[in-house]
């Protein structure tokens, strides 16, 4: 396990990886963390400041200076960003003026960090200078990526805490992280092991996010040096959501320990953020704009495996997008279509969902109804965007008429099973009675519909309407809705909760399902009662619903439309 550790912080860069870790891994070893790192303002050679004890049990002031990797020559003394320099900047300027009265009269260490180790061409060097300048209640350390990857088997993984069979799920995971199914099914063991724990305090389940945290990370960078961070993507976000079904008691607290709490569940989606940018802001958005680029690099010679991973994928875009505009709108309650957006990113990304379904078609011919939660998430996020309305009335438009056609021509025409073996051989046969079973129910019609009734050009929804009334007289037309049960169960994965409403009717103007989504979304008080709604999260149910591949509940984009 030291080794796993080890190997991870050598690979950690220095700004925004390891000095985001070494916080959390302070504060769990009992350190109280006074001063965190920060950008556009100058640190006089600190990167982290931290009270605590000692190892001869005395309280002292530790000040962190982080540098990637193993301390070269050149980290050490060869540029004013080395570390020697921040060491002098830290003796010149930091103890004089920045040290609070508080910790005044407490004894300073000041630790060099960094997670490779000391190159014997520049240990007689460091020696000898922090020899000459350890004085007056000052002295040094070497937190060293050995010394630290025992503070983290020892500190947040130590045995009292984690059950040993828990310890080898994670080193599984992080072993087969080539392997992205393999490596996610066993850290999904250790998510829910660590997460099932009854009866815990906030100071307790912070502890819990932290161990989450930095066993997440250490796979992330196992799996970015390995090329390969499918497998952590989805760990993370699953990782979220059970987070959240552990913690939501403590959000709307106000209290020190449950502050904590907030603060290592927003670390936890930062670092969500952080995988995305490296799976689909480094390997995918660079090639949207090629045509049949990402469909090619799917490497399969299956349609089913191209639309299925085309339809994750535009669904992780969409889904990155709602969180730019929930941030970007200070955190509302509901979403919100605004015209004025001030969010760079979510117009940028905006416009590359829009050419990824431009140069790759088969995003317009979904084969699977549970695609819908993919659909839907993407017409959310072009709806909110204002200008971007008509866009989304347009790929509504154009599903529309690509599956009534495979419909008609006995195609690949959505199915309401989403099994991976039977989607191969979908349609097995091409007869009236096969079609209509396979057809029994759907919710993408329906979303569809009233889409294409409200933003699209009206020719599509009225095509709809009519194809509904000749060919899909068997087919139940549904939406899913909350349920007084969806609070304990959607955030853990699981789909047997809430409640359907069937026979939405289709026309023309979608008037008619929409007085059907009102009313019946104005007497339900489970989707308020949601706490991801209460304390203003929705993008985590929009999460939760792709995780267990649910329809989006109209609750939450109704008055969109």
């Amino acid at each position: 396990m030291k080794l796993v550790f080890r190997q991870y912080l050598a690979s950690l860069k220095e700004r925004k990886e390891l000095d985001a870790v070494l916080p959390d891994l302070l504060s769990e070893l009992g350190y109280t963390v006074i001063s965190r790192p920060t950008i556009g303002t100058r640190q006089y050679g600190v990167d982290v400041a931290a009270v605590g004890r000692d190892a001869d049990g005395r309280r002292k002031l530790f000040l962190f200076s982080i540098k990637q990797g193993d301390l070269t020559r050149a980290d050490w003394d060869g540029s004013p960003q080395a570390l020697r320099s921040s060491i002098n900047d830290i003796l010149d300027v930091y103890i004089p003026t920045r040290v609070s009265e508080a910790n005044s009269k407490l004894e300073i260490v000041i630790c060099l960090c960094f997670g490779g180790e000391i190159q014997e061409a520049v240990r007689d060097n460091v020696t000898q200078f922090t020899r000459q300048q350890t004085k007056n209640g000052i002295s040094f350390a070497e937190w060293n990526g050995d010394y630290m990857a025992g503070l983290l088997v020892d500190g947040v993984l130590r045995e009292q805490l984690v059950d040993k069979s828990l310890c080898a799920s994670f080193q599984k995971a992080v072993a087969m992280v080539d392997e992205p199914q393999v490596a996610f099914e066993h850290f999904e063991r250790l998510l829910r092991g660590l997460c099932k724990v009854k009866g815990t305090n906030p100071r307790q389940r912070a502890t819990i996010l932290r161990q989450i945290y930095i066993c997440l990370w250490v796979q992330f960078v196992w799996a970015r040096d390995a090329g390969n961070v499918e497998g952590p993507y989805r760990a993370s976000e699953l990782a979220i959501l059970l987070a959240w079904n552990l913690i939501r008691a403590d959000i709307p607290k106000s209290t020190k320990a449950s502050e904590e709490v907030s603060f290592a569940f927003s670390e936890l989606v930062n670092l969500h953020f952080l995988i995305w940018d490296e799976l689909i802001g480094r390997k995918i958005l660079p090639f949207v704009d090629h045509e049949h680029a990402i469909s090619t690099a799917v490497a399969s010679s299956s349609p089913v495996d191209i639309n299925l991973k085309l339809f994750t994928l535009m669904g992780r875009m969409a889904m990155r997008g709602l969180w730019h505009l929930w941030f970007a709108n200070g955190g509302a309650k509901l979403p919100q279509a605004r015209a004025d957006w001030d969010c760079t990113e979510a117009l940028e990304l905006a416009q590359q969902i829009a050419q990824l379904g431009q140069n790759n078609p088969i995003l317009l011919t979904p084969i699977t109804d549970e695609q819908c939660v993919d659909i839907g998430v993407t017409l959310m996020f072009l709806t909110m965007m204002g200008p971007w309305c008509e866009a989304a009335g347009n790929y509504a438009d154009a599903i529309i008429k690509r599956t009534a056609y495979a419909f008609r021509s006995q195609g690949r025409y959505p199915t309401i099973y989403a099994d991976y073996r039977a989607l191969l051989v979908h349609p097995r046969e091409r007869t009236p009675e096969y079609r209509e079973g396979q057809t029994k129910g759907s919710s993408l019609y329906p979303l569809l519909s009233l889409w294409a009734s409200t933003f699209g050009e009206g020719e599509s929804a009225r095509f709809l309407a009519d194809f509904a009334e000749k060919n899909l007289g068997h087919c139940n037309m549904q939406f899913w809705l909350v349920g007084s049960d969806s609070e304990d169960l959607l955030y853990l994965g699981d789909h047997s909760h809430g409640a359907s409403l069937g026979s939405v009717p289709i026309t023309a103007d979608g008037d008619d399902a929409m007085r059907v989504l009102e009313s019946e979304c104005a007497r339900s008080t489970a989707f308020d009662n949601l706490s991801v709604i209460r304390f203003g999260h929705w993008p985590i149910l929009a999460m939760a619903c792709r995780q267990a591949r649910l329809p989006l509940p109209p609750n939450l984009w109704l008055d969109l439309l």
